[in-house]
């Protein structure tokens, strides 16, 4: 009998060692995980968070916290997490300043390229010209007039220095010539809303993911999708290259980031649950309903995307 116990007591404390032993990745996540969204709450990236966390919750057993830490265009959230333990315990839920702030601002608090390693593309996001549903203009080249007929009356709204509304905007305004225009800058999309359905300010380059409520409320009209393809959960607006900016062509994205060196075999597990989620019929719709497009990728795939933004924009912004 006492054998037995001991054969018994040995086992137990042979498994226990072994648990111990085992690399911290394989027991990956023994603890909750935070996801670090640099924006307000309701905006592309917010919804995104919520929607993939509560995936990787329910496939990897541990809760997935969204915290949200806006400012700075998006660099304060970005630095926490290029400053935290690279251990898979703390995420970043990015968008495309990754790779515009690296060009517009030159006292970054991370490196863009060195800081972080990628886990993968989550969404392309496509953007939407929106203005009051009381400002009298139906069309995108009705925007247009109005803009030239009313010159340095009309004001735009931003999420700020480096934020895709303003490189949109800009962007539109190499393509056609519209004259002087006020920029307004808000901490996020939802922050900006407000004024633009009052017709506080203009319009906006809003991305459609974020104005589709109020959209389909009737508290802004959209004129036209920066995508060249119309949008099929809005497949009456047509395209800005139908509506008078022919070489228009504009879309954001986001994706998901961990500190740079964190293990191999965390950003793997985590790509592939976050592939296994993209994938599903179910993501793919409530990312249709709310005017994105789900888009998994491998890290590599994510890593020479962001690389190749950063090039696009930096050609595109160094233009005179």
């Amino acid at each position: 009998m006492k054998t037995r116990i001991a054969a018994a007591v040995q086992t137990l404390a042979a498994l226990a060692f072994a648990a111990l032993a085992l690399p911290a990745f394989a027991q990956y996540p023994a603890k909750p995980v935070r996801i670090i969204v640099p924006v307000t709450t309701g905006g592309p990236s917010d919804l995104v968070a919520r929607i993939l966390g509560d995936k990787l919750a329910a496939s990897l057993g541990r809760p997935f916290v969204i915290e949200n830490r806006p400012g700075a265009s998006m660099t304060v959230g970005t630095a926490v997490v290029a400053k935290s333990d690279p251990d898979g315990y703390t995420l970043l839920q990015a968008a495309a300043n990754m790779a515009i702030n690296p060009i517009l601002m030159g006292d970054l608090p991370f490196d863009t390229i060195k800081d972080f390693a990628a886990v993968s593309l989550t969404h392309m996001t496509p953007y939407v010209f929106v203005v009051s549903a009381q400002l009298p203009v139906n069309t995108l080249p009705e925007l247009f007039k109005y803009i030239r007929d009313n010159k340095g009356r009309v004001t735009y709204g931003t999420t700020g220095p480096g934020s895709p509304q303003l490189l949109a905007t800009l962007l539109l305004a190499q393509q056609v010539p519209l004259g002087e225009m006020t920029e307004i800058a808000y901490k996020g999309s939802s922050a900006a809303h407000p004024d633009l359905i009052s017709n506080r300010i203009t319009f906006m380059i809003d991305p459609l993911a974020a104005s589709a409520p109020h959209i389909k409320s009737g508290g802004l009209r959209a004129l036209a999708v920066t995508t060249p393809q119309r949008n099929p959960s809005f497949p009456n607006v047509p395209t800005a290259m139908e509506s008078g900016a022919p070489a228009y062509d504009f879309a954001s994205w986001g994706g998901m980031f961990a500190p740079a060196g964190t293990p191999r075999e965390i950003i793997m597990k985590l790509n592939g649950e976050l592939a296994k989620a993209l994938n599903t019929e179910e993501i793919r719709k409530r990312f249709g309903d709310m005017g994105l497009v789900a888009r998994p990728s491998s890290p590599e795939e994510f890593a020479s995307f962001l690389q190749a933004e950063m090039a696009r924009w930096k050609a595109i912004l160094k233009k005179p």
